[in-house]
């Protein structure tokens, strides 16, 4: 998919932003989701929310700890 057939999603009162539904898969598990990401083209790495990482069965523990900020009020 062209990135310039994302449809933008509006989310957060007026603020349209581009989605593209995404699967992600814990490899050691298997278990997998299907979510909505962000597109951000200029990103040098990618996160996922630690209340989803729990779901796919992720170790958190194990791995090396990044803090990614989050907007005001969320």
């Amino acid at each position: 998919m062209l990135i310039r057939d994302c449809p933008f999603t509006q989310c957060d009162g007026n603020i349209s932003r581009p989605f593209l539904p995404v699967r992600i898969i814990n490899p050691k598990t298997r278990k997998g989701l299907l979510t909505l990401g962000l597109i951000d083209t200029g990103a040098d790495e990618c996160s996922i929310p630690g209340d989803l990482a729990k779901v796919l069965e992720y170790d958190l523990a194990t791995g090396k700890k990044k803090r990614f900020l989050q907007e005001e009020g969320k």
